[in-house]
C-alpha cells in the first residue's frame, strides 16, 4: 500500500493522536513503566495538535494512506524536530524517513535544520542511523510519574 507526505490540516488532529496513542501504547510502552505511559498519555487531545500549529509555532508534515487516513506524522520548530511517530502496522516501509525527510527539507528552505531532538527509548537507534548523537539521558515528569528520554544532536550537513 502506498502512501503520501502533505502538510497538516487541523482535520488530520483526530488521526494524529489515533497513531501518537498507538505508537505509544504499542511500541513505546515496551521501554517505559505501564504508569509512566498512562501519564504520558494523559490529557493528550486531538485539538493540541491543532494548537501546537497555531500557536506554538510547529510545522506539521501527515504521511496519508490512500484511503486519506493518517499513518503518521513528524513537526519541526526552528532547529529542533519535536515529533516523530508513525503507526506500528506502517514500520519498516519508509514512512519515518519520508516524515522526517519533509521536516528536514522544509526547514532548510526556512533557513532551519533539524539539529536536536528529543527520543523516545525505542527510537534511538533510529536517530543514530539519521547522524544523531546522544548527548545525555533525561525525563520529563507529568502526572507525578518520570517519561525518560535521550536528548540527542547532530551537525549541521555540509554542501
Amino acid at each position: 500500500m502506498k502512501f503520501a507526505i502533505r502538510r497538516m490540516v487541523p482535520s488530520d488532529a483526530v488521526g494524529m493522536h489515533r497513531v501518537h496513542t498507538h505508537a505509544v501504547t504499542a511500541v513505546c510502552a515496551a521501554f517505559v513503566e505501564p504508569a509512566a505511559v498512562e501519564a504520558w498519555l494523559h490529557g493528550r487531545t486531538p485539538e493540541k495538535y491543532v494548537l501546537a500549529a497555531d500557536e506554538g509555532g510547529e510545522t506539521f508534515w501527515i504521511a496519508a494512506a490512500e484511503d486519506g487516513s493518517v499513518i503518521g506524522f513528524s513537526s519541526w520548530r526552528r532547529d529542533e524536530l519535536v515529533s516523530l511517530f508513525v503507526d506500528p502496522a506502517w514500520h519498516e516501509r519508509g514512512v519515518g524517513r519520508a516524515l522526517f525527510d519533509a521536516c528536514e527539507k522544509d526547514a532548510a528552505e526556512n533557513g532551519h535544520a533539524p539539529r536536536r531532538l528529543t527520543a523516545t527509548l525505542n527510537a534511538v537507534s533510529y536517530y543514530e542511523a539519521l547522524g544523531f548523537r546522544q548527548v545525555r539521558e533525561n525525563y520529563r515528569e507529568k502526572q507525578g510519574q518520570r517519561i525518560p528520554h535521550i536528548e540527542m544532536t547532530r551537525a549541521p550537513r555540509t554542501a
